[in-house]
């Protein structure tokens, strides 16, 4: 017997050595599970699986079961799964040896779907240094949802009108203003829980003056709660009035030549040309989007029609006045048409009027019929001013230099000064350089007259057949006028102061002769 009792002893003790060398180590580890308690059919939640071990962890799944006729899994979180009937598996390999860890967690969503009791249990293994495990189970109930006592409303809608102060669910006591024209209104409102129910909507007359309507609100366990809206049609000077003022305070209405413009508040759809930068600039109390030239010449605000459409730019006085600036887009820039220096008119060029960005403006056109297509504006552009040639078939522009040359030169009448218009207008009309030409002309004119009477008067006389002789020679040297002249009369004057004296020589002459005879 003790034979048999020590040969158990050791295949024993032999069988303990063999497990003590090939069993592996077994560390402690705990779970837990977090999120469960009582839900109500409908509700969605979230339940938090935490797995804590002693030694370094490698890799962790975990069984997870529950309820599928209560509970409904939506998603995990944290690692891969698959789901079965009831049923989830997870597997967790993310750890690594430069992120080593002894937790892990798992997120799992459920949606309440039936009323009735499930456990959440969960089997977690880990591997890793050592093996670990734990398990943790926790309990979910799910109720039949009570009756909600939410009678509170979503919205209340008017189809005039708007509601003052603006809608609140606590706030019960509401006011509106609507038009003469307006003699019927809708009240619509949303209630907050879908088992609520109201009453006092619907289309309703209005009298002039106050009207009040009441909606009702009963809640699903049969709350009660009531909004009242205190509606006000106007008188129709009351209306006239009304609008009147709000047209008076609102800062993006232009009326220009009694048509209403409205200022675009915002340039986000709208090119800004170069040298221009986005700004602000204060009408009625209110900031408004510009557009400011960098050098501080021009504040362009952006006016479209009473439809939203035909946007163009528009500069603003001092009296709130707005006018539209005549401006061609071309080579990516804006070239803002300024006013003509229209007291000269350079040749071949003539002031007409030509439709620009569909505006008449002036231009300096072209004489020449074969260039009527192209004309000359001045225009500010990238902060200077310059005159610019318009191809209105290209829609290009293309510096005009030569143009600010002619203007320079230019020696024409200003167009702004009063013409003489009487017998001698043809003279007083003519700029400063005819006159001097016209004026040469006339005393060369007077020169040459007094040299032809001269010479006239010379070959002429018989008396003096020198002169002739003298007076030829000089003339065919070039008409030497001064000297020829002093000469000429000296001689002439000579010849009246002798021909006295010679007269009486001959009466003396013949006064001796008489007396001989006798």
């Amino acid at each position: 017997m003790n034979k048999h009792i020590k040969s158990i002893l050791c295949v024993i003790t032999v069988i303990c050595l063999i497990i003590s060398v090939f069993t592996f180590n077994v560390s402690a580890a705990s779970a837990s599970i977090s999120g469960t308690g009582e839900y109500e059919v409908g509700k969605s939640f979230s339940v938090t699986i935490r797995f804590n071990a002693d030694a370094t962890l490698y890799a962790v799944e975990a069984d997870v079961s529950y309820n599928s006729s209560v509970l409904r899994l939506n998603s995990v979180s944290g690692a891969d799964y698959n789901v079965g009937n009831g049923s989830v598996k997870i597997v967790d390999d993310g750890f690594s040896a430069t992120n080593p860890s002894k937790t892990s967690s798992y997120t799992l969503n459920f949606t309440a779907i039936a009323a009735g009791n499930s456990n959440i249990s969960v089997s977690l293994l880990g591997g890793g240094e050592a093996e670990s495990r734990a398990s943790a189970s926790a309990a979910v109930t799910v109720v039949t949802p009570k009756p909600s006592s939410n009678a509170n409303l979503a919205s209340i809608k008017l189809s005039s009108g708007s509601l003052s102060p603006a809608f609140n669910a606590n706030t019960t006591n509401y006011s509106a203003t609507v038009k003469y024209s307006v003699d019927s209104i809708t009240i619509t409102g949303a209630v907050v829980d879908g088992g609520a129910t109201y009453t006092g909507g619907g289309t309703f007359g209005l009298n002039i003056g106050d009207n009040s309507r009441v909606l009702t609100v009963t809640a699903a366990d049969g709350t009660k709660k009531s909004y009242t809206i205190n509606i006000k049609r106007m008188t129709e000077q009351e209306t006239l009035d009304a609008e009147q003022a709000a047209r008076d305070a609102n800062p993006l209405l232009v009326v220009i030549n009694n048509v209403d413009y409205t200022i675009v508040n915002d340039f986000t759809n709208i090119t800004i040309p170069a040298g221009f930068t986005q700004g602000t600039a204060t009408r009625k109390d209110t900031e408004i989007a510009v557009l400011n030239d960098d050098n501080g010449e021009y504040q362009l605000y952006w006016l479209t029609d009473a439809a939203g459409e035909n946007g163009a730019f528009y500069i603003c006085d001092e009296n709130d006045k707005f006018t539209r600036i005549n401006c061609i887009r071309a080579n990516g820039k804006l070239y803002i048409i300024e006013e003509l220096d229209s007291n000269i008119i350079p040749a071949t060029y003539v002031v007409a009027n030509r439709t620009i960005d569909g505006e008449k403006v002036e231009v300096y056109a072209y004489l020449d019929d074969a260039l009527k297509d192209f004309y000359v504006v001045k225009c500010y552009v990238d902060g200077a001013r310059a005159y610019y040639r318009f191809d209105s078939v290209e829609g290009t522009m293309q510096r005009a230099a030569e143009f600010d040359l002619a203007v320079k030169n230019a020696n024409t009448i200003p167009l702004d000064e009063e013409q003489d218009t009487g017998k001698f207008a043809w003279f007083t009309n003519m700029n400063t350089t005819g006159k001097a030409v016209f004026m040469i002309i006339v005393l060369v004119a007077i020169i040459l007259i007094v040299v032809a009477i001269l010479f006239i008067v010379k070959i002429t006389s018989a008396k003096n057949d020198d002169f002739e002789e003298e007076f030829i020679p000089m003339a065919n040297n070039d008409f030497i006028l001064n000297d020829f002249a002093d000469e000429a009369f000296e001689e002439a004057g000579s010849e009246v102061a002798e021909q006295p004296e010679q007269d009486a020589q001959e009466a003396d002459n013949e006064g001796e002769t008489d007396e001989q005879k006798d």
